[in-house]
């Protein structure tokens, strides 16, 4: 019948649930409501691929243009992204507070 376990709990109910834009099948666990795909296409970003990235926002090109250039999706841009954004420091609340003070 159904021998297809759930990759999160191994529940066995479990009911197909659409497809991706690849055509991949979508499964819906009605146990824990885990949603999964079978073999499931990920791959990483290699540090080379990333330094890349890195380079191209330096040179003030559009979101759109690096993801075509590196291959890279424009999801994984965006979480890069906010991991830059993390790790610069912001002291613009800094200087809004002394100019008012002047």
């Amino acid at each position: 019948m159904n021998t297809t376990c759930c990759a999160r709990c191994q529940s066995v109910s479990v009911v197909k649930n659409g497809h991706v834009k690849s055509g991949k099948q979508r499964f819906l666990c009605r146990a824990c409501g885990y949603q999964f795909t079978f073999e499931a296409s990920w791959h990483r970003i290699s540090p080379e691929q990333e330094a890349l990235v890195d380079r191209l926002l330096s040179e003030r090109l559009s979101h759109r243009g690096i993801c075509r250039v590196s291959s890279v999706s424009r999801s994984w841009l965006r979480l890069h992204l906010k991991k830059l954004q993390k790790l610069v420091v912001h002291r613009v609340e800094d200087e809004v507070v002394s100019a008012k003070k002047a």
